[in-house]
């Protein structure tokens, strides 16, 4: 059965598997030794994939692309997180009147799994799949404070931060004060920084080791999401995660 198989596809797959194993990225020389491939077949593929979007490049390093991640969004009903995040969201979407998302780290970015619009007619959310860079999104900044809280240097050398709004945070320094008030409050907020009159507020979902493996926010126009409802709407975003945190728990238990 073997003289069936096409080598390149082959190594292709093997390539495809190591990306999506490592959100934070690989260089080609990493794959090369780690694949034991010679240096142009790993170039070639790369290509190839980048091409198809099934890869990206961001500097040096390789993350799985944009077409890989929706391909596993097809299997992300059978995800027992976004199962158990599906009645939290629409609580909190119920709550506070603003449509919910949850997140997960993707790369240098925040992958939007799951979404619940607003039960109010006004619904302003990114939709599911969409990719939304670390710096200016509210999960993304979760990300940043609880996962690459040491990188943000490294991020910012790699791709920079590019400029969504005249409220996008540009520099390695105002990214590192507003991850150290990320940590102190215990949630990040995206103030007009990803889209224009835009407000979002996120918060992070432990699993039962402590570790953060996704984020649940919430979107809404500024004229609805106005500041003083911040320290309201923080306190019912921060008790979803939590619920998650000890459904995760629970469930790691059992």
């Amino acid at each position: 059965m073997n003289d069936y198989l096409i080598p390149n596809l082959k190594n292709a797959c093997k390539i495809l598997v190591m990306l999506s194993e490592n959100d934070q990225g690989l260089t080609a020389s990493e794959i090369e030794t780690q694949l034991d491939m010679p240096h142009t077949t790993v170039f070639r593929i790369l290509k190839t994939l980048i091409h198809e979007q099934m890869a990206s490049k961001q500097g040096r390093f390789y993350f799985a692309g944009n077409s890989l991640l929706h391909i596993g969004l097809q299997m992300v009903s059978t995800n027992k997180l976004r199962d158990k995040a599906v009645p939290v969201l629409h609580e909190l979407a119920k709550a506070t009147g603003f449509s919910a998302h949850l997140a997960v780290p993707s790369g240098y970015n925040s992958l939007i799994i799951e979404v619940c619009d607003s039960p109010t007619p006004t619904k302003i959310a990114s939709r599911q799949g969409t990719l939304a860079p670390l710096h200016c999104s509210s999960t993304g900044k979760i990300f940043l404070a609880h996962m690459y809280d040491k990188k943000i240097q490294d991020i910012y050398d790699e791709i920079g931060f590019v400029k969504r709004t005249d409220k996008t945070l540009l520099t390695v320094e105002a990214v590192k004060e507003e991850i150290k008030k990320v940590v102190a409050i215990g949630y990040a907020m995206d103030e007009r920084e990803y889209a224009n009159e835009v407000r979002c507020l996120a918060a992070p979902i432990y699993d039962y080791r402590g570790n953060p493996i996704a984020a649940i926010g919430i979107t809404a126009h500024i004229t609805e999401f106005t500041p003083d409802l911040i320290e309201s709407v923080a306190r019912q975003v921060k008790e979803a995660g939590t619920k998650l945190y000890f459904k995760a728990e629970l469930n790691a238990v059992i």
